[in-house]
């Protein structure tokens, strides 16, 4: 009887060990591309799918119930996942040639990041420290640039460029901050930079050479931004 129990509680134990465990899984298709994942911790998930040539994909996890999962296609695109603490999400889907997409996720638990780039020498930045924090990066084109910044919890920030060498900034701090970035056209700037509690801030901007800068600090403001040519 006995052995009996000591049995079943071996089988118990090891089940449990295997239900926390790890799970990585990458495909590869081409030449020279390369995946790096590093995961420590319980139950981090990381998925690499890569399609053409010298495409780079770098994770890190380390914490618990953490999942990662990264798509490129194309050549000499890379992506780079860093995450922290529990129950971070990201997604980076990239198609074209030399884009870059970077997420970082760090000391707090539930957050999303979401990257689509289609194109080519697009980059993304995004930076998350908190809790429950969303970014929403999408640019199609060539040359343009994204950096989202969000401390605190409950901020959320989408950017959305079409186009040539558009820049969009965006640094929040406190919480239940909100952004929505969106431009069409070349060489256009977005600048949002919001401190406090419930502030929101929306730019759109439409055709070249647009240059828009939003500061807001405290509580409860809105910021409208619509420029055109």
């Amino acid at each position: 009887m006995k052995k009996v129990i000591l049995s079943i509680s071996a089988i118990l134990v090891a089940s449990i060990n295997f239900a926390q465990g790890n799970v990585s899984l990458v495909n590869q298709y081409g030449t020279s591309n390369m995946a790096m994942v590093l995961q420590e911790g319980v139950a981090n998930d990381s998925d690499v799918l890569q399609v053409g040539i010298l495409n780079l994909s770098l994770v890190d996890q380390d914490g618990k119930y953490n999942d990662s999962h990264i798509i490129q296609s194309g050549m000499g695109n890379l992506a780079d996942v860093n995450q922290r603490n529990r129950e971070n999400h990201a997604f980076i889907d990239q198609l074209g040639v030399g884009n870059a997409a970077y997420i970082k996720q760090d000391g707090g638990k539930q957050n999303l990041a979401v990257t689509d780039q289609e194109g080519y020498f697009n980059l993304s930045e995004t930076n998350q420290l908190g809790r429950y924090q969303t970014a929403l990066t999408t640019q199609l084109g060539t040359g343009n640039y994204s950096n989202i910044y969000e401390e605190g919890h409950n901020n959320g920030s989408v950017v959305l460029q079409i186009g040539l060498d558009n820049n969009s900034y965006v640094d929040q701090y406190g919480q239940f901050n909100n952004s929505m970035t969106t431009q069409f056209g070349e060489y256009n700037t977005s600048y949002i930079n919001q401190d406090g509690t419930s502030n929101f801030a929306w730019t759109l901007q439409m055709g070249d050479y647009h240059m828009s800068t939003v500061n807001q600090w405290g509580t409860g403001n809105m910021s409208f931004v619509m420029q055109s040519n």
